[in-house]
């Protein structure tokens, strides 16, 4: 086991390469292993996704600053890879959007709609009201009418329509909540969820 960390920190570079054929393998492979998959120990494990994470969460630092799209593409994957497995993820990449320089914010904006056309509903909600209302563990709270939350309601009002479904009540509830403390600064945020509104409930 002692060639382990290596070998981890050799994939971890790999899953920021230049190159996509190098890039892609190694962030489906590191994923893999931080949910345990081929690893016996499970003290192993839970290092193995602890170094993970915190190598992601770095690249998304980075990324979030990266004046060239390229860069943010190449360095923000791993991250949304993890997300996949830890939904509350998001929560980070919520909060450090605004603050987000342009390449980055346009980077985020293209690849978070693959992202979230595979995550559990109820888990991208939960995240998402919790950063809107601003709750104390995903502080600050966004701003009224910013972008990437707006994309995420459509988004999940896309996924619902397409299958003929809806989006969670609690979706509904904490937007129109939303709006109502907002004012007509709020607004937008209901309009995506506008086809799921019933006759009792208004913006």
């Amino acid at each position: 086991d002692a060639w382990r960390p290596a070998c981890l920190e050799l994939l971890l570079e790999l899953c920021t390469a230049g190159s996509a054929p190098l890039r892609a393998p190694s962030i489906r492979l590191v994923v893999s292993m931080a949910a345990g998959e081929g690893v016996a120990q499970a003290a192993a494990v839970d290092q193995i996704a602890a170094r993970a994470h915190s190598h992601a969460a770095e690249e998304l630092e980075a990324a979030l600053a990266a004046e060239e799209e390229e860069e943010a593409a190449r360095r923000l994957p791993l991250y949304l890879a993890l997300c996949n497995r830890s939904p509350s993820m998001l929560a980070a990449l919520l909060a450090g959007f605004d603050g987000a320089s342009a390449a980055a914010q346009a980077t985020v904006q293209e690849l978070l709609p693959g992202l979230l056309l595979h995550l559990p509903m109820e888990a991208v909600t939960e995240v998402l009201l919790a950063q809107l209302r601003g709750e104390p563990d995903a502080s600050p709270p966004l701003a009224a009418a910013s972008p990437l939350p707006l994309l995420a309601l459509h988004v999940l009002a896309d996924r619902a329509t397409a299958v003929g479904g809806t989006v969670p009540a609690a979706l509904t509830a904490g937007v129109l909540g939303l709006v109502s403390r907002l004012g007509p600064h709020g607004g937008a945020y209901a309009v995506p969820l506008l086809p799921f509104l019933d006759e009792s409930q208004s913006v």
